[in-house]
């Protein structure tokens, strides 16, 4: 039918639109306080979760979860790997524009994991990271069945982990979660919308993507300076799992012939 794409286009838009704003007014009017609350509720277990759940939104473990896509389902990962990428740089033009406060710098008791950051606080980095991974889980099953819902689920959390360790406002945690889910939104669709080509099923491409999950590993793995510090142990077992699923790819696709 035509003009229906551009229609469903501008529902969607519509549609998250609404649910941004529902979102973004109460929490500009109770940003502090409800930073307050949600900060105040720590413990040991919170701490010990996430002080680690937190660093799943760190620059190099997304780049390393969506080239482990890219063996798997190569589009859907260049489509993660290009939100990445943009929202990253999105984030960062708005730290520099708005170049917002963080808790620490706001509020003298702040409970804080990891190193204490006083500037750039609007949006945050880690949650925007979070939001390409969180709808990049839901597309990935196209929003069926427990793996789909378990990492949108995940990493949900490890925005909310953002506040927790004292790094973020909810402000900037809810901003950078809607620019990361958006900005995946109009990458996966982009992607899609591509021709298939002969070239993305030829033996150098999965080489190539191999090589760099094999780099980001070997980066991650060997002195990596993870944010926050107490998701150390995430340099350990993330670059250990990339390997062997690397390796379970490898194995899969050449016994399929395109190595």
């Amino acid at each position: 039918m035509p003009g229906r794409p551009a229609v469903t286009m501008w529902r969607w838009s519509v549609l998250w639109t609404l649910l941004f704003l529902a979102g973004v007014v109460p929490i500009l009017h109770y940003n502090h306080a409800w930073f307050l609350w949600l900060n105040g509720l720590h413990g040991r277990p919170g701490d010990v979760l996430f002080g680690v759940v937190t660093g799943l939104g760190d620059g190099l473990v997304v780049a390393l979860l969506c080239s482990c896509v890219m063996m798997w389902r190569f589009r859907a990962g260049v489509a993660g790997m290009l939100a990445f990428i943009v929202s990253g740089l999105l984030d960062q033009l708005l730290k520099r524009l708005f170049d917002m406060p963080r808790p620490a710098a706001v509020f003298e008791h702040v409970h804080v994991l990891g190193e204490r950051l006083y500037s750039h606080s609007f949006p945050s980095g880690h949650a925007t990271s979070d939001g390409v991974m969180v709808l990049l889980s839901l597309l990935l099953w196209e929003g069926r069945g427990w793996r789909a819902w378990l990492g949108a689920a995940l990493f949900i959390l490890a925005a909310y982990g953002r506040i927790y360790v004292g790094a973020h406002f909810p402000l900037d945690v809810w901003v950078g979660l809607w620019l990361g889910m958006i900005t995946m939104w109009f990458c996966w669709r982009w992607v899609q919308a591509r021709p298939q080509r002969p070239w993305e099923h030829s033996p150098w491409v999965f080489r190539i993507a191999g090589l760099i999950l094999l780099i980001e590993a070997a980066v991650l793995g060997l002195g990596y300076a993870i944010q926050p510090s107490t998701a150390a142990i995430l340099c350990l077992l993330l670059p250990l799992g990339a390997l062997a699923w690397l390796l379970h790819r490898w194995r899969d696709i050449g016994n399929q012939g395109l190595l």
